[in-house]
């Protein structure tokens, strides 16, 4: 190798090196959405990541420092998929039941099923309660609640969309509901929850 070429493999090398890590920072994201905190460990994130075991380790010398990256990538993820969901609703009136239940799956985004609460609500406040977590967790907020604004507005809640404090309390309410709906039973979750919001919501009509 000559002088000349040294810099081209040092860019060469660092190049693979951020690659390795983009990957392994949105197989662990892809992780903690899928399954929860515990499925975010250095062995699983490798290889969900198709890369030899200690990969993670390397990367990411602790699993502080594993699970920070995990839930920055995932709250980009839930933003982006949030507002995406929410832009591409057409503007017409709707029920109160049918906005509850867009505006859970818009919060929850990318996709939410009736394990909601073990699987996201639970790890989210985790998140909202650990310090080292808790400036991450407050970045993605105001994201959300545009998303969140943007479903009512499209729906017709005009009066619900107009104060930025309406807007977070219908978000606060999702939170509560979804566990609330969990506590009485694994089926059903995301309906009895957006019965519950949609009740709030009838209160703007």
């Amino acid at each position: 190798m000559t002088e000349d070429d040294r810099p081209r493999r040092r860019r060469m090398v660092q190049g693979r090196g951020a690659d390795k890590q983009r990957r392994m920072v949105e197989a662990a994201a892809t992780l903690l959405i899928d399954e929860g905190f515990d499925a975010v460990t250095h062995r699983r994130v490798a290889e969900a990541a198709r890369l030899p075991p200690g990969s993670a380790s390397y990367y990411f010398p602790s699993s502080a420092a594993l699970v920070a990256a995990a839930v920055e990538a995932a709250e980009d993820v839930r933003g982006a998929a949030a507002q995406a969901a929410a832009d591409a609703l057409p503007r017409r009136r709707r029920s109160a039941a049918t906005t509850a239940r867009l505006l859970i799956e818009v919060l929850y985004a990318p996709h939410v099923d009736d394990a909601v609460v073990t699987r996201r609500l639970d790890p989210m406040t985790t998140a909202m309660r650990d310090p080292r977590l808790q400036p991450i967790m407050r970045r993605s907020r105001p994201r959300l609640l545009d998303a969140a604004r943007t479903v009512l507005r499209a729906s017709g809640f005009e009066a619900a969309s107009a104060d930025p404090r309406d807007v977070d309390l219908v978000a606060h309410l999702v939170d509560a509901a979804l566990l609330t709906a969990a506590s009485s039973g694994a089926d059903g979750v995301l309906d009895r929850a957006a019965q519950t919001v949609a009740r709030l919501l009838d209160r703007w009509r």
